[in-house]
Parts: structure tokens; sequence; C-alpha cells
């Protein structure tokens, strides 16, 4: 019956949504381009209706088919339905933030009225509290994630995929029809909303699939009963609309920005200024979905204790490339006069590091937990993970006045070196030895001098290649940025000089050089690699090599390269070839 229900919600789907496509464009429901909208051509709004209107017309005919009208989720369609009518009367007249708000909670509260709220608190009321965010969040998340053709409907369908298959395994097979009719009705939509779209869904469509994917999470049910699996799982499953969410209010607010109002600064815009193609950053989002979904099904399915590791492992490496996106310019708009909430979160994520603080929090109970782990054979016993939790604060604490003794906090990220490793050594240092010695001393032969030394090992690991990451990520931006209308250069002189040069063509590809080798005259450095670029050969094969790369041009390191070469044979060959040949000076100019 799930399969019928997928089938019919599918083909209701490819005949609503082209119907309803004709009649917006009859209606004059047509989205024009903006500057702050990501399409560029007058494109109908009102697809969410031919979703909705598939999804329950599925839901109708099956239902009819098994005579059995009792089993119909009626508080979760109730609530789906007050939100779809929201999204529709937004899309026809544009209803103040304010109002869309009440309407939201009105919607939620019918669903935890009828007992579908998240088990995550021993009280009753904080439960309700959190699910009433919980619907509202996530539904605004969809919402705010609609920003680019396919985008939404995609990670929804992933959203419902996972669900349905959460369902199936927990034998809720009226929930599994739910999520299959779901399904269905996106996929049929998709296929005119993928990369150019043909149709947009519009809030009438991603306040249903928001709300109605929520609703489907707090009603899932995981198998096992710790709070970190209630919890981590439906986090898992819309962890890119949650961190696309953080991402947009955070900048928006620290450029003096709603973070309600649209834009082109969401996740998707950056991985296109990053220098992907619109169908590339839409696939990519799919592949982070598909992965953290795939996670939330690791979590619930497999090694609980493995989960743990690779669960925060997952959010810090998406959370980190979050973070890289969100340091990239895609908006010119600052408020020129601050308000009090720019100048908090200015304090906060830059002056206070508070963003990350949060993420030594994880780095430090990761590899904390990773030492006990990888002493007890990969198996945490029921009194290794309580030896774990007793000093888990203790750890968190002296290692983060480690930290701030050290200097770790006073670093640059973008400009992370070699010099940096010293502190992060001296960090590490200091972090073991405080927190092994009471703890070996104290405690009489329970902590085991080894899980310190490998708390050491994966603190240090996780501390350098969370800070490495954004010079790493810089690379790969420059490269990819100079891949398109750039011109390709060989650069002549493969020692710090020539490694200052190519730093500074990656690091500013707005020149239009792309370097594709080195040129040297001395021999031994022939074949060697330098930042991923050869040391092809030196003067005298200097006109093959010009052939073999295409070069348009050559860029002499250093003035001191000219002491001796480059050889009149170079000029001579460049001249022939039709190839400049520039030199980067970098010099001190006195100012009186």
């Amino acid at each position: 019956m799930p399969a019928i229900a997928a089938i019919t919600s599918l083909i209701f789907s490819l005949l609503f949504v082209p119907f309803v496509r004709w009649l917006s464009f009859r209606l004059g429901k047509v989205a024009q381009p903006r500057k702050d909208r990501w399409h560029r051509k007058p494109t109908p709004t009102l697809g969410g209706v031919g979703m909705f209107l598939a999804f329950t017309a599925a839901l109708l005919v099956v239902t009819a088919i098994q005579g059995d009208w009792s089993r119909v989720r009626w508080p979760l369609l109730a609530g789906a339905g007050i939100m779809f009518l929201l999204g529709f009367v937004d899309d026809l007249v544009r209803l103040t933030p304010p109002t869309k708000l009440i309407v939201q909670f009105i919607a939620a509260a019918v669903v935890i009225f009828f007992g579908r709220v998240i088990d995550f608190f021993p009280w009753g009321f904080a439960n309700v509290i959190f699910t009433f965010f919980w619907l509202v969040g996530i539904t605004n998340a969809i919402n705010l994630l609609d920003n680019m053709d396919g985008l939404a409907g995609g990670i929804s369908l992933i959203a419902a995929g996972f669900l349905t298959y959460f369902f199936w395994r927990a034998g809720d097979m009226v929930q599994v029809l739910l999520c299959a009719a779901l399904a269905g009705s996106i996929l049929g939509f998709l296929i005119f909303n993928f990369p150019p779209a043909k149709i947009f869904m519009g809030d009438s469509g991603s306040m249903f699939l928001g709300f109605t994917l929520a609703a489907l999470a707090v009603a899932h049910r995981p198998r096992a009963s710790d709070v970190f699996t209630v919890l981590g799982v439906p986090t898992l499953l819309f962890l890119l609309p949650i961190l696309d969410t953080t991402l947009v209010t955070i900048t928006r607010l620290m450029r003096g920005q709603s973070p309600a109002q649209g834009g082109t600064d969401h996740t998707s815009h950056r991985l296109i200024a990053f220098g992907l193609t619109e169908r590339q950053a839409v696939l990519a989002m799919y592949a982070v979905g598909i992965l953290s979904g795939a996670a939330g099904a690791v979590l619930e399915a497999l090694d609980y204790d493995l989960s743990l590791v690779l669960i925060p492992v997952l959010i810090i490496g998406l959370s980190l490339l979050t973070a890289y996106l969100g340091r990239m310019k895609v908006v010119s708009s600052v408020t020129a006069s601050p308000g009090a909430i720019t100048r908090f979160m200015v304090q906060l994520t830059y002056k206070r590091r508070l963003l990350e603080i949060l993420l030594d929090f994880f780095l430090i109970g990761v590899s904390y937990y990773l030492a006990f782990w990888t002493w007890s054979g990969f198996q945490m016993r029921d009194v290794t993970m309580e030896l774990f939790l007793n000093s888990l604060p203790a750890v968190l604490a002296v290692t983060y006045l480690s930290f701030a003794v050290a200097g770790v906090y006073r670093g640059v990220w973008k400009y992370v070196g070699l010099d940096d490793l010293i502190p992060f050594v001296w960090a590490v240092l200091i972090a073991v030895l405080l927190t092994a010695a009471p703890l070996l001393i104290f405690f009489d032969g329970q902590y085991k001098p080894v899980v310190f030394f490998l708390y050491g090992v994966f603190l240090f690991l996780g501390l350098t290649g969370s800070r490495i990451s954004f010079p790493i990520l810089d690379r790969l931006y420059g490269r990819q940025q100079i891949r398109g209308e750039s011109v390709a250069v060989l650069i002549y002189g493969a020692a710090d000089a020539g490694v200052i040069a190519l730093r500074w063509l990656l690091s500013n590809p707005e020149l239009g050089y792309r370097p594709v080798g080195f040129l040297d005259d001395d021999n031994l450095m022939w074949g060697r690699r330098i930042y991923g670029l050869s040391v092809i050969g030196g003067c005298e094969q200097a006109g093959q090599i010009i052939d073999e790369k295409s070069a348009g041009g050559i860029i002499i390191a250093s003035p001191e390269l000219l002491k001796n070469g480059p050889s009149e044979t170079l000029l001579e060959v460049c001249r022939k070839k039709g190839v400049w040949v520039r030199l980067l000076r970098m010099d001190f100019e006195l100012l009186e």
C-alpha cells in the first residue's frame, strides 16, 4: 500500500503541478526577477498548491481503498493543512512576519495537543515548549532553504525518504503511508522545479513541507531510548536546513539586517561563489542531506559507541565548512550605523570568539571520548563510560584554561601556519598534564596514563585540523576561482620567492592568472612539486613548456632572480611565442 500511495501521489503531482503553473500565469502569480532573489526570469510561484493537492488526493484514494478512516493521522494533517493555507495566503497577499508566526504556533498547538511531543527533557512542560520551537523552527528553516531551483524540494524528498525507512523499520505502516505519499508529491513537483525551474513551490509549499516533515520526525520513536538518539536522529535529518538557517541568521544580524528578509547569501549561493555551477551547488547540498540522513540511520541502527564518534565528527566538519562559507562576501550591503543587536553579535563572534569556543567544546569532548574508546578496545563499557562522564567537566574546564593561557584564541584561522603549531603543542601539553595529574593521583588507579596520552594526540589532531581547514579551503577556493576566464602562467623561480608568488596568485584570483608550473634553472629542483605544481624545467626548455602548458605569460618571482637570470634565451623565446614576461616586485616605500 505505501508503494501505491507513492505512485498515486506522483501521478497526481505530475497532473496538478502543470495545471497550477498554467493557472499561476493566468492569475498573475509570477515571481519577477529581483536583486535579492536568485532567479533571472519570471516564474510561477504556486507549485505548493499542486504538491498539497497531490498529497491529499493520494491519501484519500488509498484510505478509501483500505476502508479504514480511523487510522488517518488527523491532527498531523490538520496542522499541515493550516500551514499550507497560511503559506497560500502569504503567496497571494504577503502577510507580516508576526501574523505568520502566530498561525504557525496555532498549527503546532494542534499537533502537540494530541500528544506529538519530543521526549527529550524529564519534564513534560519543557518537552512541549521544545516541540513548539522544533515545529516552527524547522518549518521556517525549510522556508529559508527555498532559495534556489530544486533545493528545498530535493532536501525535503531526501528527508521524506529517510523517514519512510525509519517508520518501516519500526513497523509503523500508517506513518510509512504518509511519508510515501509526501515523497511522491515532492518528486512530481521536483521534475518541474529542478534547475532551470519552470515553477516555484512558494510559501504554500515550503511551509507545508517543513511543518509536515517536522511533525513526522516528532512522531518517529527511535528504537534506542537514550537522549542522544531521541534528539540526534531528527537533528541529523534536518542538519542542512538548520546549519543554513544558523548561517543566514548570524551573518545577517552582523550586517544589521533582518534574518526574515530575502537575499542571496545562503549556503547554496556561497557554493556558487566558491566556483560551483547552480546544478553542482544543488547536487552538493543533496549529498550533504543524504550524508546527514545516513548518519541518522547509523546512529539508530548500528553501533551506538561508534556513532558517538562519527556523528560529532560529521557535525564539526559541516559546521567548519558552513563557517568558512560564511566568511565569503556575497553581499555588499552593511548597516552604516550598526544597532545594538549587530554590535552584540560582533562582540560574541569576533571579540569573544563564542563560535570558536563552542566548536572547541565538541572537539574536547570527542577527543576525550576517543581516548577512552580506543583504550577500552573500541567498546565503551558501563564502567568506562562512568569514568569518562565523571571527569569530562574537569577536562573541559582545564583544557579551555590551557587554550586561553597558550594563546590559542589569539590566532586568525585564515592565516594559520607552522608557527601557530607551537601554541597548540603547549596548549595540549598543559591540558594533558593538569588533567592527568590529579586524576591519576587521587583516584587510585581508576584512570590510566595511556588514556591521557591518547587524549593529547586526538586533541592536537582536532585542534590543528580545525584551524588549518580555512587555509586549505582558501587554496581550493583560489584554484577554483582562477579556472575560468584566466591566463595560464609559469612562475620563474621555485625557491621561497616562487612560493610567495604562487600563494599571492592563489589568494588573489581576481588577477586572472592561473599558475600551471614552475621554471627554475636548478636541475635538482626539476620534478619536485610545490603546493601541487611541478617544477617542469629551466630556461632552455621554456619554449617546449610554453607550448605544452598553453602558457600566456611568465612571472618572475623576484627582482633578485634578474641578477643571474633569466637568460636572454628565455626572453627571446617569449618574444617569439608572443608570451609576456612580468616581474613581481614587493618592496617597502618610505613615507615621510
